[in-house]
């Protein structure tokens, strides 16, 4: 076979070749492509029913808080007067703003009026109580509304499917108490079905049933309507055989049952489209590939072949003496590369020669890698041993920080327990009739406990920060409100000394920042707290201005505390952040403290990426600031956590003393308190606490018995200690929630020791309402009741 022959086969195989692998990659690539083109154009129209669906919800829940957040509507709830209904909620009223039930019920979940549309008499009729079943009642019950500012879903009702919004009853200013609930519904039946694929421009099917929809001939596949499918999920299935995609989704009613199916049909039209594509794009490869085939041969020929056939007679010529020809000589007569191979052989010593000097280069190169190899490996080994070395001691550290951390969370809460006895009851004591000798010496206990606490705080601050367990939480907050919550909650104490506190921010300074709001607000705390400490006449000035330009959204402050006091010397200021030191450290020394706060003041501001100085000279007062990066935040709604008030130690320091006469209550005005606490005392402490204010409490040991006191008492609330015997309160808590009707509803406060970081996110995610740490603050305490059980604490 001649090499134009060869060359020409090669070539048509390699053609073949391309146009099959061509067509394997679009066929396996880009056809998959459009196939799921398809399927996300299929779910994407069953996610715009979903949004459809909520939007409709949205504008119900306008119409329901339009009804609900009226004067007139917030006087009928009590009026009852005809006049309302008459004037304000006619039947034309409803069929004009397209809603098919509208209803009033008050706080006992008891309907006071209601209208509902029916599609047989084509009128309006008086709504049935009995319109939902009981589950859907209570789930929309007057109090949930309430509590969720609003509720609205999808409910089965005696006349149909309908989505259903509720908004409680109030005043046009959005006062109350709430008198009731504003219900209203339409019925999401084919019609508006019919009109949401309208307005959508897309085609879907509403299945209310497997019988339905095949009496109806809907011509839906039976997995389409059978397969189930998770709440929110969309379902996508593949008629392969009809070329059909079919995405659907469920809509839930608030009972927890399947309402209906929407069914959204799709023809596989982008993988139809992109076959033809491809298939038309393989033909024009084919016949491409088919004339460069030709002209490749050709020029081959030409090219290629004559010239080598010329080539090898000229060299034959000369090989044999002969003269050169000029002429053209036919190449037909022996292979054309014959005799270019013939002219390699002399170049063939030359090559062996190069071949032995380049493998004497590879044989020394080779002893050298294998050198270096070994090097490395030893090496490597060292480094695996070093590594292994490191991550036992990194094991090693961990083990050492969660036992520091144990044995802080267990020290907190077997101080804070016998604490709570002490300063409650000394606290209790002094609400008491007592003489003033007898006043004197219950203050002296409360001082001495309240600056044992001070002490115990400041200790556990400093052990969780050297443990490594102290953590930032980041979260947005005003700078002006957390400046405010530091000179409100000092400035009682310098106005016990007559010291003037002022407060100054630049203006130019970011309203709304992120950081940790609660390791700020103890800086500044600690540093004006040891101002008024240390200055007996003249003023505190704090300062917050600009420490840095703002980088993008970095801003960095910095906030000044200055003081007339007594000053520091130079040789004090040194060592005035280490900890256990104070500049006067003599046994006679005027101002007492353990001189931790600065120790805590300068890890927490390294803690927080910022610096810590002071100014100042013995005498002359004194200057300490500090400097921290913050982020610009947006304004938000949630509650400020600057507004939080000083810890409870603190907060007890300025207790009064005013005695607390035993009062007397109605048993509508009594609070009923079950008490789940096993310490005695602190048993003994809550219960004399609610007895002398006119309050029913009862008392169980565990969360055991607790559970049992449910079965047979309501009280309207439950204050629960957190490490009980037998079952603890977060066990306890989750038990009461799983109970069925409105004894799972019942307020859970947790009263307990337990004053870790993180401590309060776990009792919320265990179901509680709210939590309150010991050494309990009763002003605190009755303010957490008071925000649970409104109507019993005024």
């Amino acid at each position: 076979m001649s090499i134009q022959s060869k060359i020409g086969s090669l070539l048509a195989v390699l053609f073949l070749v391309l146009i099959a692998t061509s067509a394997g990659i679009l066929y396996t690539v880009v056809a998959p492509e459009f196939a799921s083109l398809d399927r996300e154009n299929t779910i994407h129209r069953s996610q715009q029913i979903q949004n459809t669906l909520h939007d409709e919800l949205e504008d119900l829940k306008i119409y329901s808080s339009d009804w609900g957040v009226w004067d007139d509507t917030y006087k009928y709830m009590v009026s009852k007067d005809p006049e309302f209904i008459a004037g304000s909620a006619p039947d034309d009223t409803f069929l004009l703003t397209d809603i098919h039930l509208m209803a009033f019920y008050d706080m006992n979940n008891d309907i006071v009026w209601g209208r509902w549309f029916d599609k047989n008499s084509d009128s309006f009729t008086d709504l049935e109580i009995t319109f939902v079943d009981n589950k859907t009642r209570a789930v929309m019950s007057p109090q949930a509304v309430v509590a969720n500012n609003g509720m609205a879903g999808f409910a089965q009702t005696t006349r149909g499917p309908m989505m259903i919004a509720a908004h409680p009853i109030l005043k046009s200013n959005q006062d109350g108490p709430a008198r009731g609930i504003a219900i209203t519904g339409r019925y999401l039946d084919q019609t508006r079905m019919a009109k949401i694929a309208e307005d959508l421009n897309a085609e879907f099917n509403t299945v209310f049933s497997l019988e339905q929809s095949i009496s109806e001939k809907q011509n839906l596949p039976i997995e389409v309507i059978s397969d189930p499918l998770q709440t929110g999920a969309i379902g996508l299935y593949d008629d392969q055989d009809n070329h059909m995609l079919y995405s659907y989704v469920d809509i839930i009613a608030m009972n927890d049952i399947k309402l209906m199916r929407l069914v959204h049909p799709h023809p596989m039209e982008i993988l139809d489209k992109g076959q033809f594509a491809i298939a038309t794009v393989l033909q024009l490869l084919a016949a491409f590939f088919a004339i460069a085939l030709f002209f490749i041969v050709v020029s081959l020929h030409k090219i290629v072949l004559n010239p080598l056939g010329t080539l090898r007679k000229k060299i034959g010529a000369l090989k044999m003496g002969n003269t050169i020809p000029t002429e053209a000589i036919s190449e037909t007569q022996s292979n054309e590369l014959l005799l270019a191979l013939e002219s390699f052989d002399a170049m063939e010593s030359e090559i062996r020669q190069y071949q032995s000097d380049l493998e004497d280069k590879v044989r020394d190169r080779t002893h050298w890698l294998q050198e270096t190899n070994d090097r490395l490996e030893e090496e490597v080994a060292e480094r695996q041993r070093t590594e292994e070395h490191l991550l036992a001691a990194k094991v090693e550290a961990e083990q050492s920080s969660r036992s520091k951390s144990e044995f802080l969370a267990t020290m907190s809460h077997e101080i804070r327990t016998p604490m709570n006895g002490v300063v409650g009851m000394t606290n209790l004591l002094l609400e008491s009739k007592l003489d003033e000798e007898q006043v004197e010496y219950t203050n002296s206990i409360k001082n001495s406990a309240d600056h044992l606490l001070l002490l115990i705080n400041d200790i556990l601050d400093i052990s969780k920060l050297e443990a490594g367990v102290s953590k930032l939480e980041i979260s947005s907050f005003s700078l002006p409100g957390i400046l405010e919550s530091v000179t409100s909650a000092q400035r009682p104490k310098a106005s016990s000394k007559n010291l003037a506190l002022i407060s100054e921010i630049d203006p130019d300074l970011p309203e709304w920042v992120k950081s940790d709001p609660t390791r700020l607000r103890q800086v500044l705390f600690n540093l004006v707290g040891n101002a008024i400490k240390f200055t007996d006449t003249g003023y505190i000035k704090i300062t917050v201005t600009p420490h840095k330009p703002r980088a993008g959204s970095t801003q960095w402050i910095k906030c000044s505390v200055e003081d007339t006091g007594i000053g520091i010397s130079d040789g004090d200021q040194d060592r005035i952040f280490e900890r256990f030191t104070q500049a006067d450290g003599s046994s006679s020394r005027r101002h007492g403290g353990a001189g931790l706060g600065l120790s805590i003041v300068k890890r927490l501001s390294k803690q927080m990426s910022g610096e810590i100085g002071l100014e100042s000279s013995l005498g002359n007062g004194s200057t300490f600031w500090f400097t921290v990066p913050l982020e610009v935040a947006e304004p938000t709604q949630n509650e400020d956590p600057t507004t939080q008030t000083a810890p409870s130690a603190r907060n007890n320091a300025s207790a009064s003393t005013q005695v607390v006469e035993p009062v007397t209550l109605s048993e509508d005005e009594q609070l009923h308190v079950l008490i789940a606490e096993d310490n005695k005392i602190n048993q003994m402490l809550l219960t004399k606490f609610f007895t002398k204010r006119g309050h029913k409490s009862d008392v169980a040991f565990n969360g055991l018995e607790a559970l049992e006191y449910l079965k047979h008492q309501n009280p309207d609330i439950i204050l629960m200690d957190i490490q009980m015997p037998e079952m603890d309160g977060i066990e306890a808590t989750k038990a009461i929630r799983a109970l069925e009707g409105a004894k799972s509803q019942i307020p859970i406060v947790a009263v307990t020791a337990n004053a870790m970081k993180g401590d309060r996110d776990t009792y919320i995610a265990a179901g509680m309402n709210d939590y309150v740490a010991k050494p309990v603050d009763f002003k605190r305490l009755m303010d957490v009741i008071e925000q649970n059980v409104p109507a019993k604490v005024s």
